[in-house]
């Protein structure tokens, strides 16, 4: 019996030594989050999602007026096209054109698709796309609004993917660590809740002499904030 007892006594003091709850408060933050503007001015012809709209990388969001650009690229695609199999028609031909004639042919045919791409991607800054998936979390453009070149936000897009970031006392940096569990509760929610630690930042801040560390969550909203124990080990 006194054997027994002396073995959970030393469980338990070696638990008591080694682990530890370590207080943290935490905001919670989309893993991505972008204001998203255009490389180029013009009027806005046509938006195409709003607040709450969710998206996939590459889904279009916004026109600017761009009727004339694209008919630029169209007469520039035919001409490209013609071009290309014209070259094709007399490289085929073999001894039937001479080297200079089909340079030539080679020549304007690759012009043409210098000039493509060129007008292709003068589209494309008169679009705005989606860079990641996501959610539209605000949009501050309409209809006929004038945009300027890099200066007008049009929407923020977050990913639906959120992060808590934590902060906790920095004398506790050396036994917080990455897989360490984080226990927490959220304001208006009765359960209790809990993650993985994913990252900690190698530095803490001299005015607060806090470190920050991270851990994925599902189903919070950004912006939510809280606070919990991280269970060390």
């Amino acid at each position: 019996m006194k054997k027994v007892l002396g073995i959970v006594v030393g469980i338990l003091f070696a638990h008591s030594m080694w682990a530890e709850d370590v207080y943290a408060i935490f905001n919670a933050e989309a893993i991505k989050d972008a204001n998203l503007n255009l490389a180029t001015s013009g009027i806005v012809s046509d938006i195409f999602v709003d607040v709450g709209s969710e998206v996939q990388t590459g889904d279009l969001l916004l026109n600017l007026f761009n009727q004339d650009i694209i008919a630029q690229v169209h007469s520039v695609e035919q001409q490209y096209i013609f071009a290309k199999k014209q070259w094709e028609r007399y490289k085929r031909s073999g001894g039937a054109v001479d080297k200079n004639t089909l340079d030539r042919y080679l020549s304007e045919y690759k012009k043409l698709e210098a000039d493509y791409s060129y007008q292709k991607a003068v589209l494309s800054k008169t679009q705005l796309k989606a860079p990641f998936d996501g959610v539209i979390a605000s949009k501050e453009v309409e209809l006929g609004d004038g945009v300027s070149a890099q200066s007008t936000n049009l929407f923020r897009i977050i990913s639906k993917d959120v992060k808590l970031v934590l902060e906790f006392d920095f004398k506790y940096i050396s036994k917080v660590k990455v897989g360490d569990r984080f226990d927490f509760r959220i304001d208006g929610r009765k359960e209790d809740l809990h993650t993985t630690i994913s990252k900690i930042y190698p530095t803490a801040s001299t005015s607060t002499r806090k470190v920050k560390a991270e851990a994925v969550v599902k189903d919070i909203i950004p912006g939510t904030f809280g606070d919990g124990y991280i269970r060390t080990k």
